[in-house]
């Protein structure tokens, strides 16, 4: 996307009002000068420049109207959209390896913000502590080492996609052929869990580390989610392969996900989610805001608030948010990070909890933002080039697949 393009973009989004426009815009600028390097020498003449760079910013809050082109110059000041030298991904804000499926395989990015490329596979995720990462290609399903080494695969008559390991290690998840098939961590023991399964990743529910390696076997600790094609939702223990509870019929989840404290799941569909106990009961159905059509989400690593980024599309526009859903005794209070034209594609919280990414497609962005302090946001881009190296013309824009926890 060129800069004149997500300027336009910019410009055509309609804002409610101009004060909270320039709030905003002011806190993007203010990021941005917090992220610039220090000047070298000589630092007068510099820190002059500095100075009347954020005066000259200002006046645009104050006199440019209406308040959609104040943001959409201030923000293209600091986030670079559709720059031509965007600032390139050289670190991760926190520890922890973060795990990203692009049109070239599934890579793994380390701190430092070096990437390794582990193979030609489509979905990855990974196993409990990050010591191995499961992969699917076709009709393979694939264990390897974040090193790229292979330890085992098997093949499928369907088609392999959604795997997903459990807490205890012991047990990986995936679908194929409108099924919901479980192996061993190790890749013995293939077998059949349920048939007509929606086309959505399954979830399993999370337990204490202790407690999931009571057993060899993990036996009691490996119980899973997952959507059937009629929008229900059933908890299944995969090893009796007892249904422990199925929910009524509803719009069918786009996504899965447990609060970390295994209390807590979340059926995301769209425009809206349904909160289940762990005993499945529906605790509340939720009509996410501003129209938002189409989301992705995520719990946080700790308590019980949840991460969205939702599109919404009207009038030949697209606007995308980034919320967060905290989820108490009574209503969800909702909170919104970040408002910008274009599309959001996926959400990845740090294992400290300390920083939200956030994928922005049409920028083809990734933006790091603080919850604790909403105004301080890191930005890099180029990200599809960087996760296709050596392709010629537009790469499809990556997905991210978890931000690992530290060993």
């Amino acid at each position: 996307m060129t800069e004149e393009r997500i300027i336009e973009l910019l410009q055509r989004t309609p804002i409610p009002a101009e004060r909270e426009a320039e709030e905003r815009g002011w806190r993007v600028v203010r990021a941005a000068f917090e992220e610039r390097s220090p000047a070298r020498r000589p630092a007068r003449r510099w820190n002059r420049l500095a100075i009347a760079i954020a005066i000259g910013l200002l006046a645009l809050v104050l006199v440019l109207t209406p308040a959609g082109a104040r943001v959409a110059d201030l923000v293209h000041d600091v986030v670079h959209p559709g720059a031509e030298h965007p600032r390139p991904l050289t670190s991760l804000p926190a520890p922890g390896p973060l795990l990203v499926n692009s049109p070239k395989g599934a890579w793994v990015v380390s701190d430092d913000g070096s990437k390794r490329l582990l193979g030609h596979y489509r979905d990855s995720t990974w196993s409990p502590h990050g010591y191995f990462v499961a992969t699917s290609s076709g009709h393979e399903l694939t264990a390897v080492e974040p090193g790229g080494k292979v330890h085992w695969s098997l093949t499928r008559a369907g088609h392999v996609s959604d795997p997903r390991w459990a807490p205890s290690g012991y047990r990986i998840a995936y679908r194929t052929a409108g099924s919901m098939r479980v192996v061993a961590g190790d890749g013995t023991d293939d077998h059949l869990l349920a048939r007509g399964v929606a086309a959505t990743a399954p979830a399993w529910r999370p337990v204490p580390f202790p407690e999931a390696k009571v057993s060899p076997t993990g036996a009691g600790a490996n119980v899973l989610a997952l959507a059937t094609t009629d929008g229900r939702v059933e908890l299944i223990d995969a090893d009796s392969r007892r249904v422990m509870w199925r929910s009524a019929p509803g719009p069918p989840p786009s996504e899965l996900d447990w609060s970390a404290d295994g209390s807590r799941l979340v059926a995301l569909s769209g425009s809206s989610l349904r909160l289940f106990a762990s005993r499945g009961e529906l605790l509340r159905t939720q009509q996410l805001p501003s129209q938002i059509g189409t989301s992705t989400g995520e719990f946080a690593p700790t308590g019980r608030t949840f991460a969205v980024a939702g599109t919404s599309s009207a009038h030949g526009r697209t606007r995308s948010q980034a919320l967060l859903l905290r989820f108490g005794s009574g209503p969800a209070s909702t909170e919104r990070l970040l408002a910008v034209p274009g599309r959001f594609t996926g959400v990845s919280w740090s294992p400290n909890g300390r920083w939200l990414l956030v994928a922005w497609r049409d920028a083809d962005q990734w933006l790091f933002l603080s919850p604790a302090r909403p105004r301080r946001i890191k930005a890099v881009g180029g990200i599809s080039g960087q996760f296709n190296p050596g392709a010629t013309g537009r790469s499809a824009f990556p997905h991210l697949a978890g931000w690992c926890c530290v060993r």
